[in-house]
C-alpha cells in the first residue's frame, strides 16, 4: 500500500511538471505620441504566440520608454534575461544603433521601416532595403511634423498611424510606401478578438504577426540547444517564413524581394491599396 501511495505521488508530480517556458520580447512605444504603435502591435503579437498553440512562449511587451536613451536600457535589460530568445521591435527609439548594439546577442525583428540599418548580423529588417530612397519626407520624421509638410508628399509608415489623418485638413496627395500589407478581412475579424478596448488593426498589425511567429516557431525549434539566442538566430537568418506578407527570408538583415507597397487616403480617411511593387536586391 505505501509503495502503492509513493508510486502515485511521482506520478502525480510528473505530471505537474510545467514546461520550460521561454520569452518573445515586443519593445515598443506604449506611452506617449506613439502608443498606438504599441497597442497595435500588441494584439498581433498576441494573435501569433496564441496560434502558435505552445504553452512554452512567453510575450513580454516592454515600453521602450519613450526616448532613445530609455530604450537602449531595456534593450540591456532584455539581453540579460536569459529567458528571452528573441525580440520584436517598433518604432523610432527601439530601433536606434544604439538599441541594436544593445541587445547583445539576441535576434532582433524590426516591424516596418523606421529609417533603422541592422547594426548586427542578428537584427533583421522587415522592410526593403532602399525604401527610404521613395521618400520625399525624410526618413526619420515625427508624425505631428509630417503632419505640417505641403502636398503632395511621399512618406514611409509613420503617415499610415491611425492619427495621421486627424492633424491634417487635406489627404489628397498624400501616398505612404511599406513593405507591410494592410490587414485582410479574415485577419480583422479575430485581432483583439474578446478584447474590450482593441483597435482596428493598423498598416503594420499583420507584419508584427508575421515577425512574432518568425520568432516563436523559431524559438520552438531551439527549445533543446544549449545557445538558444544562436540557434534563433541562425533559423531566421537561413529560414524561409510563409506568413500574411507572403514570403519573407532575409539577405544582409533585409527581407529579400520585400514588396514595396503604395498606398493612398480615400475620401473616408481610409488606406488603399494603389499599386504593388517587389524590390529585388
Amino acid at each position: 500500500m505505501f509503495l502503492t501511495l509513493v508510486a502515485l505521488l511521482l506520478g502525480a508530480c510528473a505530471v505537474a511538471r510545467s514546461p520550460e517556458v521561454v520569452r518573445v520580447a515586443l519593445l515598443a512605444p506604449f506611452e506617449g505620441r506613439y502608443r498606438e504603435v504599441g497597442y497595435n502591435s500588441l494584439y498581433a503579437a498576441r494573435a501569433a504566440v496564441e496560434d502558435s498553440a505552445s504553452l512554452q512562449i512567453d510575450l513580454l511587451p516592454v515600453d521602450d520608454g519613450g526616448s532613445p536613451d530609455s530604450a537602449r536600457d531595456r534593450a540591456t535589460a532584455l539581453a540579460l534575461d536569459p529567458l528571452v530568445v528573441a525580440v520584436v521591435a517598433l518604432g523610432y527609439h527601439a530601433t536606434t544603433p544604439e538599441v541594436q548594439t544593445a541587445f547583445g546577442m539576441l535576434p532582433v525583428l524590426v516591424v516596418g521601416h523606421w529609417d533603422a540599418a541592422p547594426q548586427t548580423e542578428r537584427v533583421f529588417i522587415l522592410a526593403a532595403e532602399n525604401l527610404s530612397e521613395r521618400l520625399t519626407t525624410p526618413p526619420r520624421i515625427d508624425v505631428t511634423d509630417a503632419a505640417r509638410l505641403e502636398a503632395p508628399l511621399t512618406g514611409g509608415d509613420v503617415l499610415a498611424l491611425e492619427q495621421f489623418p486627424g492633424l491634417r485638413d487635406r489627404l489628397d496627395g498624400i501616398t505612404v510606401v511599406s513593405s507591410a500589407s494592410l490587414p485582410d478581412a479574415a485577419f480583422a475579424g479575430r485581432y483583439g478578438r474578446g478584447e474590450l478596448f482593441a483597435p482596428e488593426p493598423g498598416l503594420l498589425a499583420s507584419l508584427t504577426y508575421d515577425a512574432t511567429r518568425m520568432a516563436v516557431d523559431a524559438a520552438l525549434a531551439s527549445l533543446d540547444r544549449e545557445d538558444r539566442r544562436a540557434a534563433v538566430t541562425n533559423t531566421i537568418r537561413t529560414g524561409t517564413y510563409e506568413g500574411l506578407n507572403g514570403s519573407i527570408a532575409f539577405e544582409n538583415g533585409y527581407w529579400r524581394d520585400a514588396p514595396v507597397n503604395v498606398y493612398r487616403y480615400d475620401e473616408n480617411g481610409r488606406l488603399v491599396a494603389v499599386q504593388n511593387l517587389i524590390e529585388q536586391r
